[in-house]
């Protein structure tokens, strides 16, 4: 029986080495994660009450916000020599993205509750 075919997943001579993501990939993925939950609730509470959330804009940017501060700390971590100018850089970016979820969190917490009617 010349013609055998062989089981390509049982052959170990062509097998694919495992290619695991990227630290930055997958801070990215997790953010990707976190709006599909946010447009989830959001078109969950529309069909359920026939109206939409206004007000959460700042809840909205978080995120984002987030995954860009932790995509700042995976690239300071991956290099090793750092100057001052992009201690001071890094630090600012750090800063500010912290400042702005901070923001949005004190926008879009009252603009959400206030949505539910409790004042």
């Amino acid at each position: 029986m010349p013609d055998e075919k062989k089981d390509p997943l049982t052959s170990s001579e062509e097998t694919i080495p495992v290619v695991y993501a990227s630290p930055l990939k997958r801070v990215w993925a997790w953010v990707g994660v976190a709006y599909m939950l946010v447009i989830v609730c959001l078109i969950t509470y529309s069909l359920a009450f026939g109206a939409y959330l206004h007000g959460i804009g700042g809840l909205l940017v978080c995120p984002a916000l987030g995954g860009t501060a932790a995509s700042l700390v995976v690239l300071w971590r991956q290099e090793k020599k750092h100057s001052p100018l992009q201690l001071v850089l890094f630090l600012g970016t750090l800063g500010l993205c912290t400042v702005l979820i901070i923001l949005g969190l004190r926008s879009g917490i009252p603009g959400l509750v206030n949505n539910f009617g409790v004042r």
